[in-house]
Formats: structure tokens, C-alpha cells, sequence
């Protein structure tokens, strides 16, 4: 019986084997199959997303992803502006020394609406932009831009 129960583990061996090649011949040809494509961050998206980190910053250190760089007409500068809606709220995260207030005041002749820094123009302590921006008025109101 010890001799049965030895040539019959044998015999299995063999089978053994070749079902373990067999999986290993699957495992490296669905390893194959497929394609790794190869890509790179675009060298434009790193300066503009490295230099830009909040919202309504100065266009020449570049915008965040979301936002689009302006100018208003009749407005003296720029800066850089995510879009809004009724039911997309501007972004709170403002540049170091900004005390001005996000507000979904733009109207573009395309037909969307974004946001800008809304000032008090009649302040004469003109911090209310942070730096390199001041405040400037139109319409009875004031929208912060950079003085470039």
C-alpha cells in the first residue's frame, strides 16, 4: 500500500509541472497584451500650476488650471480669473495681503460670467489688493488688478 500511495504521487509530479508552465505561459503573455503609453507633464501646465496657488493671482506668474487671465475694458491691468454661475461659487482662496472680497461680478462678451476682487476705490489705504495689485473703480465699485 506504501508503495501504491509512492507511484501514484509520482505519476502526479509530471501533471504538476506542466500545468504550472501552462500557468506561467498565461501569466507572461496577459503581461504582454497591453501597451504602457508613455507621457510627460506638459512643460507650460508645470510653470503655470507651480507658480500660480490661489486664485487671482498676477497673470505673468500664470493662472491656475481653472482660471483664464482678463483684462476689463477701460480698466488699467490684469489678473487672472476662474468662472461663475448661479450655482458655482467663486473660489476664497485669495493672494497673501488681499482683503478685497471674491464676488461673481464679470460679465464676458462671449456670454460667461467670472469673478473678480471687489475694493472699496475710495479707500486711500490702497492694501486692500495685496501686492503689486491696487484697486481701481469703475462703475461705482472698484476691482483689484495688477499694475504691470
Amino acid at each position: 500500500s506504501i508503495g501504491k500511495v509512492l507511484d501514484n504521487s509520482t505519476r502526479q509530479l509530471p501533471a504538476m509541472k506542466v500545468a504550472a508552465v501552462a500557468v506561467f505561459a498565461l501569466l507572461a503573455l496577459s503581461a504582454s497584451a497591453y501597451e504602457v503609453t508613455k507621457t510627460e507633464l506638459s512643460v507650460d501646465f508645470v510653470k503655470d500650476f507651480a507658480n500660480a496657488t490661489t486664485h487671482y493671482g498676477d497673470p505673468k506668474q500664470g493662472c491656475m488650471s481653472d482660471e483664464i487671465a482678463v483684462q476689463i475694458q477701460g480698466v488699467a491691468g490684469d489678473f487672472c480669473t476662474p468662472a461663475c454661475s448661479l450655482i458655482k461659487a467663486c473660489p476664497t482662496d485669495v493672494p497673501t495681503g488681499v482683503k478685497a472680497t471674491p464676488q461673481c461680478a464679470l460679465q464676458a462678451s462671449q456670454g460667461g460670467k467670472y469673478c473678480a476682487l471687489i475694493c472699496n476705490p475710495s479707500n486711500k489705504n490702497d492694501d486692500q489688493c495685496g501686492t503689486n495689485a491696487s484697486c481701481k473703480a469703475i462703475s461705482g465699485v472698484g476691482i483689484c488688478t495688477y499694475d504691470d
